[in-house]
């Protein structure tokens, strides 16, 4: 299998903590229509779709959700608990690593080998506890030896990793190192964007402004082998706390920075 470089390029999001039900997930559109706008006429062919999990987590939370419902509903507001709920569910089904949790990293393996099939050019973006799931499938991925040669990017079932609001420098998730693959001539690129009153990626619960979470200080990528070239974006996205961590799907530079990727 290999990538042609002449079809369209597709961007998958991967989706963070969400309340209501996946068929309520449309965040693949505020990016389609981010990088078109960002793109401003340039004749890029490319297509963003998304990777919906959330039904696996609410399947596995059920029961959570039951006994948070029966202390709090009468004292916090109703969207407040769903939110708490989904947050502390999901984490800890990510934590866990159990069979949820390596079901939906599964599905989205699937998912990106099903495009590589194709041909198509893949370029991952991740949202919160998304990220984690991304981060997981590329480094699998780069495990498995007919693919990722350094040499040709066109082995590649990922082109680039994109993650937005993550929470992956936090110690809870135990991700510090990345998956070699290699000498050669090309580099996997990650991009991390966060603002720092975000409260998921700095673990502070009330959003207060956080310095030293940037992951390229946390993944060691000098040595030759490594493959990865990490890049940090610290920005502020105009909100503050919970909003600012839903408001990097209409962040201009995320917009310039995916169209970047998918043209150089």
């Amino acid at each position: 299998m290999a990538v042609d470089p002449q079809k369209q390029r597709r961007i998958l999001v991967v989706h963070g903590v969400q309340t209501g039900t996946s068929e309520d997930l449309d965040q693949h559109k505020l990016i389609q229509a981010l990088v078109t706008d960002r793109l401003n006429g340039a004749p890029v062919d490319f297509a963003a779709d998304i990777y919906r999990y959330e039904d696996l987590n609410d399947a596995a939370t059920r029961r959570l959700r039951r006994v948070l419902n029966l202390f709090i509903r009468n004292i916090i507001a109703e969207k407040t608990v769903d939110l708490a709920i989904d947050l502390i569910g999901d984490v800890l089904i990510n934590l866990k690593a159990g069979s949820t949790a390596q079901k939906i990293r599964q599905g989205l393996i699937k998912r990106i080998l099903g495009i590589y099939e194709d041909g198509n050019p893949l370029y991952l973006v991740a949202h919160s506890l998304g990220s984690i799931y991304a981060f997981d499938a590329v480094k699998e991925l780069i495990g498995r030896p007919e693919l990722f040669d350094r040499q040709s990017r066109k082995t590649w079932p990922v082109q680039a990793l994109m993650t937005l609001g993550s929470p992956i420098g936090l110690p809870m998730f135990k991700r510090n190192r990345v998956q070699r693959f290699g000498p050669g001539r090309h580099f996997f690129r990650w991009i991390n964007y966060w603002d720092r009153t975000d409260p998921i990626v700095s673990g502070s619960f009330y959003g207060k402004p956080q310095q030293g979470y940037d992951i390229v200080e946390r993944f060691d990528t000098e040595a030759n082998d490594s493959g990865w070239f990490i890049q940090d974006r610290v920005v502020d996205v105009g909100r503050a706390w919970l909003a600012a961590h839903i408001g990097y799907w209409r962040h201009a530079a995320v917009g310039d920075d995916l169209a970047t990727l998918m043209t150089t």
